[in-house]
């Protein structure tokens, strides 16, 4: 991997990950948790293959721990083939994450589920969504906005649906971040955990990028103008607009598969 080719996991991105610790965890098993936390952050694409960490001090301080925790974390992630360790003037540790799952498998995991089950998923989204907006709109500042503008940018140019996947939640868990509230972003993510592999499987066509996109620029509007019942609102209806397209989907496959039988 060349110089310009290497991505040094940034920031911004370290504050969204380390919102997935929970308040108020007791000291003892902390490595543990960071483990997890980190391999949640890679299956959920906030941390991609080829991703460089940044160095255990700085990391470790940005995730809120000692340098010792992290090192530990990274041991166990490194047994699982999550991490590599490289040597020599490029040398640090880097995301090896596994192979993404195929269109045919993340189907098959929508099949399993069922209406009232994504439903509920989808509810719950444009609830925290819309709270989640309306905070972004009276606490977020002009790092916050410029961040989110540039994750919607690489949603746009996004050139096949795992990267629609991955750059859309990120998105998602920026607002969160914008929002200042740790328990909304705890949550956002929590949701992605489960609504990220069910998102973008229907054929990515321009026009559904498009309208995504217009709807993120909508709330980044607000957002930038204080107008948080717009924000609450727009955010809200994205998600309630996202849900009726993916129950939509579902009967689809649900009708395809049974008459292929």
């Amino acid at each position: 991997m060349s110089a310009e080719q290497e991505t040094v996991v940034a920031e911004s991105t370290a504050q969204m990950i380390a919102q997935l610790r929970g308040d108020g965890a007791p000291t003892s098993g902390l490595s543990d948790r960071i483990s997890r936390q980190l391999h949640s952050a890679i299956s959920m694409g906030l941390l991609v293959h080829g991703d460089k960490l940044p160095p255990e001090n700085i990391f470790a301080e940005q995730l809120g721990v000692s340098s010792l925790t992290l090192r530990q974390a990274l041991a166990v992630l490194r047994q699982l083939g999550l991490i590599e360790t490289r040597r020599g003037r490029r040398g640090g540790s880097y995301v090896s994450s596994p192979p993404l799952a195929s269109q045919h498998d993340l189907l098959r995991v929508l099949r399993q589920q069922s209406p009232d089950g994504l439903r509920d998923l989808g509810d719950l989204a444009a609830s925290v969504a819309a709270g989640i907006g309306r905070y972004a709109a009276l606490r977020s500042d002009e790092q916050d906005w410029r961040r989110l503008t540039d994750l919607n940018q690489r949603f746009r140019n996004s050139s096949s649906q795992n990267e629609l996947r991955r750059t859309d939640t990120r998105f998602h868990i920026a607002l969160g971040v914008a929002s200042q509230s740790r328990r909304l972003t705890n949550t956002t993510i929590q949701i992605f955990s489960d609504l990220a592999s069910l998102t973008w499987l229907d054929e990515a066509t321009s026009k559904a990028v498009g309208q995504a996109n217009e709807e993120h620029e909508q709330i980044l509007e607000a957002i930038r103008h204080r107008d948080a019942g717009s924000a609450e609102r727009l955010a809200g209806e994205h998600f309630e607009r996202e849900t009726e397209e993916l129950i939509d989907f579902y009967f689809k496959q649900i009708t395809g598969s049974s008459e292929d039988q």
